[in-house]
C-alpha cells in the first residue's frame, strides 16, 4: 500500500482515479489546485504524487519544481511524480520532464494502464531506496537516499530520474552505458511515450554545468551516454 497525493481540479477525475486505486490498496489524498499542492507536499509525505498540468495559482510544471528545489537530505526531492495532462504537444511532454516528473500520461487514459504505471514507479522508488546510500568516484560523491550531489565542495539536489541515471553513468564509468541500459532502470524497458529519456540528461547535465562548471555527461553518438571525470573532465 502507497500513500498517493492526486493533485487534479476536476473533481470527478479525481473521484474516479481514487476509487480504481483505493480498490488496488493505496491509500489517496487531494489537492485541488496548485497552493493545495504544495502545502500539502510541505505537511505531509507522500510516496507518489499524481499531478495535473492545468491547475488553478499554480500550473503543475511549477508544483513538480517545488519537489526538486527542497534542501539536501529531504524526502521531497525522491517523491515520483506522473503528470496527467489532456497536453498531447511533444513540448508539453518534454516540459514535463524538464520539471522532473517520473512519468507522463496523456487524458483520456485507462485506469488499468495508470495504476501499472503507478505500481511501476513506487517499485523503482522502493528499489532506490534499498540502494546503497553513497556512491564516490574521483571527488564526485552521490547521496542516494538523500538525492543529492556533492562536488568540489558544493551540494545541489537531484530529481528522481536524475539520481537514477547518474548513479548509472558512475557505476559503470569510464564505460559508455547504452540507452537501452537507462530505459530498463527508468522504466523497466517500456519507455514512455517521445522518449523522456533525452529531456532527463538534458536537465541533469545543464544542472550539473550550472552548478559545478563542469560537463560529466558526454553523448556517445547512436549509443548512448558516459561520465567523464579526471583529466577527461570539460570545465568552463
Amino acid at each position: 500500500m502507497a500513500s498517493i497525493l492526486i493533485v487534479e481540479d476536476d473533481f470527478d477525475i479525481a473521484e474516479g482515479i481514487a476509487e480504481y486505486l483505493q480498490r488496488q490498496g493505496h491509500q489517496l489524498d487531494f489537492a485541488y489546485n496548485g497552493r493545495q499542492a504544495t502545502q500539502r507536499l510541505a505537511e505531509d509525505q507522500y510516496d507518489l504524487v499524481l499531478l495535473d498540468i492545468n491547475l488553478p495559482y499554480v500550473d503543475g510544471y511549477d508544483v513538480c519544481q517545488t519537489l526538486i528545489e527542497g534542501k539536501p537530505g529531504e524526502n521531497l526531492s525522491r517523491v515520483p511524480v506522473i503528470m496527467m495532462s489532456a497536453r498531447d504537444k511533444e513540448q508539453d511532454i518534454l516540459n514535463g520532464f524538464y520539471s522532473g516528473a517520473w512519468d507522463y500520461l496523456i487524458k483520456p487514459f485507462s485506469f488499468a494502464e495508470l495504476a501499472a504505471r503507478v505500481n511501476v514507479s513506487l517499485k523503482k522508488a522502493n528499489t532506490q531506496l534499498n540502494a546503497p546510500s553513497y556512491v564516490e568516484l574521483n571527488g564526485l560523491k552521490l547521496d542516494v537516499n538523500g538525492a543529492s550531489i556533492q562536488f568540489d565542495g558544493k551540494t545541489d539536489v537531484l530529481f528522481s530520474a536524475g539520481v537514477t541515471i547518474l548513479q548509472l553513468l558512475m557505476k559503470h564509468a569510464p564505460a559508455t552505458v547504452k540507452t537501452a541500459q537507462f530505459h530498463q532502470e527508468l522504466w523497466n524497458g517500456e519507455t514512455p511515450e517521445s522518449d523522456p529519456l533525452r529531456a532527463h540528461i538534458y536537465k541533469l547535465r545543464k544542472q550539473l554545468k550550472d552548478r559545478f562548471g563542469v560537463d560529466f555527461i558526454q553523448t556517445v553518438k547512436g549509443v548512448g551516454y558516459r561520465l567523464v571525470l579526471s583529466e577527461e573532465t570539460q570545465t568552463k
